[in-house]
């Protein structure tokens, strides 16, 4: 019966087939509190932040900053642009590029580089494992982390997560056909990984040959990078929010396929880091202004949205900048010494505010 069912749902818009979105409420009650933190840095496109020894780094371009000294320039600068970054146990880190390298600074390792293989050219996001090695996120098999939008609207699902040996290189799959992993986060002796595409943290159990199990699902927005505070608090970043119209989008194959072929990107029907910047968007029933003023609760296709997570990995508080915000396209956040700071990518701000509380 299941096919049969399938088959209704389809032709009823119900169950799978339905084109509704969770909505924010709960511990997702919209707030502009992200609007009210404080500015650290100003540069195009702040994606990653790490913790390391030499405090906390931000990436962007080509280049790592330190978001405590921000008049000193770059720390570090590549050959190529920074596609993720994590610190590592040891005070460095390890920075993942654009074409499928990964370079160590400062600890232990630093100054050498894992070369690029042809099952990792995604890198979307880095993290340390308890053992000594780095778990590696490849987001997509066929398109680079700039082609983000191109993976979504192709309904992708081949991406993977590797645990790679710093020393020598050595790699091994611990999952694959995954819906673009964009973070990840070692919880005991399995891998906590964000599908963006299926809106959705997953499980990967050691050795585990079937599919991951989902710890948290219908997400009101594509999740990106996790991370842990020092009292348990996870921490998750939201870079863009879902939308029924963009659901939509994603199952009427024809209209689907021609406007990828005729539209620039940047103009598809389908979230974005920030929206209002070019006349040429399209308004999919948002951007509602009354007065020539953009109304917070108007439905946009960029948002700011950083989530706290208890250790049961179950949402309990989270940060805003609405529809009128100015710290729209949130990457990553990192949680230290009673701060959050994050990296708002779509509006090229680096910024931090204080929080209360530990995990429950």
């Amino acid at each position: 019966m299941n096919p049969l069912r399938q088959a209704m749902d389809r032709w009823l818009g119900r169950g799978e087939a339905s084109i509704t979105v969770p909505p924010m409420d709960g511990a997702f009650r919209p707030n502009d509190l992200l609007d009210s933190a404080s500015t650290i840095l100003q540069m195009p496109a702040p994606d990653c932040l790490a913790q390391t020894a030499q405090g906390v780094l931000v990436s962007a371009g080509r280049s790592l900053f330190s978001v405590g000294n921000p008049i000193g320039g770059g720390v570090w600068s590549f050959d190529a642009e920074i596609a993720a970054v994590t610190g590592l146990p040891d005070g460095g880190a390890a920075v993942g590029l654009v074409d499928g390298r990964i370079a160590f600074v400062g600890g232990r390792h630093g100054g050498s580089t894992i070369a690029a293989s042809p099952e990792i050219n995604c890198i979307t996001a880095l993290a340390p494992a308890r053992d000594g090695a780095l778990l590696v996120a490849n987001g997509s098999a066929s398109n680079g982390p700039a082609d983000w939008k191109r993976d979504l609207m192709e309904k992708n699902a081949s991406g993977s997560v590797w645990r790679i040996k710093p020393a020598g290189g050595s790699r091994a799959l611990l999952a694959g056909d995954l819906a673009y992993p964009y973070g990840l986060l070692e919880e005991g002796e399995s891998v906590i990984v964000s599908e963006s595409w299926r809106s959705a943290l997953t499980r990967i159990a050691p050795g585990a040959a079937s599919r991951p199990e989902t710890v948290l699902e219908n997400l009101p927005a594509y999740p990106s990078r996790l991370s842990r505070g020092a009292d348990g608090t996870i921490w998750l970043a939201l870079f863009a929010p879902r939308s029924q119209l963009v659901e939509f989008i994603l199952r009427e194959d024809r209209y689907r396929r021609g406007m990828m072929r005729r539209i620039d990107p940047d103009h598809w029907v389908a979230p974005c880091l920030r929206t209002g910047l070019s006349p040429q968007e399209p308004t999919q029933q948002g951007s509602v202004k009354q007065l020539g003023v953009v109304k917070p609760w108007s439905p946009s296709r960029s948002y700011g949205l950083a989530a706290c997570l208890d250790r049961a990995f179950l949402p309990t508080a989270s940060f805003h900048s609405r529809a009128n915000g100015q710290r729209h396209g949130v990457t990553s956040c990192l949680a230290i010494d009673g701060r959050l700071y994050f990296c708002a990518k779509g509006d090229g701000i680096v910024a931090s505010l204080p929080y209360a509380g530990s995990a429950p």
